[in-house]
């Protein structure tokens, strides 16, 4: 208890606090059930989500959600967790409006879980955007660089928000273009959540090309390698899941996913050096 009090009287305001709370809420029992519980969607989920390999898909979502709010609370200081709040913001908002585009899957269940559902993305979307605005007006804005970004990261980010924008696009508006190459077939909602995620990504890597410092930015390249890490795993847990002739789409998604932890793994440890040098300054 005394570290937590301890974390909470830290200086990373607290209205982003309230922020991860919020997503803590919302993340925490959609992986538990997705990850745990993945053949009874049909009773303990907001929707239903087939074949089991999806709502492990889903549940990946959440575990980046998880991801970023763990490296949020280590973070101490709003120029630090702003690129976090950037992405987190933009989810929010692409989150709850797909809801109301794909309204069926969840009107089949029970009033209540589309009211839990909606109650927690409202909440969401009401407090990240509110939060970042304010912070980013009291500390943001275009700040010193300590450690200025190499143009190979640079080169790395504007790879993967290109690979990110594309993959975004084609799930929310052409999932059935997608479904054409992707290793198994997904569903509208489905597709269309996994598009948010990348959406966000696209949002979290242009602010870190914006922003140019490693210090402030790490945090897109440190959420990559055990996203990746779950998405590499997905296929191998699950292979009856996949297409009878998922050979080239299984090739592109493992290489896809490989390569963006790998290059994120190698980015992170060629700035080791720079680190230190920063922290002893």
């Amino acid at each position: 208890m005394s570290i937590l009090l301890k974390w909470w009287e830290n200086d990373l305001p607290k209205g982003v606090k309230v922020a991860f709370a919020v997503l803590l809420a919302n993340a925490a029992p959609a992986i538990t059930i997705l990850m745990t519980l993945p053949r009874r969607t049909d009773q303990l989920f907001v929707w239903t989500i087939k074949p089991v390999i999806n709502a492990r898909l889903m549940g990946v979502m959440y575990a980046n959600a998880l991801i970023l709010i763990i490296i949020g609370v280590l973070m101490t200081s709003w120029p630090r967790v702003r690129v976090v709040m950037a992405q987190i913001t933009v989810f929010s908002f692409t989150a709850t409006a797909l809801t109301f585009v794909y309204l069926k899957p969840f009107l089949a269940h029970p009033w209540f879980h589309l009211a839990f559902w909606l109650t927690m993305y409202f909440a969401l979307c009401i407090v990240a955007p509110i939060v970042f605005v304010i912070e980013e007006r009291k500390h943001g804005g275009k700040l010193p660089v300590q450690v200025p970004i190499r143009g190979v990261t640079k080169a790395l980010l504007g790879a993967f928000l290109l690979a990110c924008l594309i993959s975004g696009l084609g799930l929310l508006f052409r999932v059935d273009l997608v479904n054409q190459i992707w290793p198994w077939k997904l569903p509208p909602l489905v597709g269309g959540l996994i598009g948010v995620l990348f959406t966000s990504q696209v949002a979290a890597y242009s602010w870190a090309l914006w922003d140019g410092d490693w210090l402030r930015i790490r945090p897109v390249f440190w959420q990559a390698p055990p996203t990746a890490l779950l998405f590499v795993l997905l296929p191998l847990v699950h292979p009856g899941d996949l297409r009878p002739y998922a050979g080239s789409g299984l090739t592109l998604y493992y290489a896809v996913s490989v390569v963006i932890g790998l290059a994120s793994l190698a980015t992170i440890w060629s700035y080791r050096t720079a680190e230190q040098r920063a922290v002893a300054g």
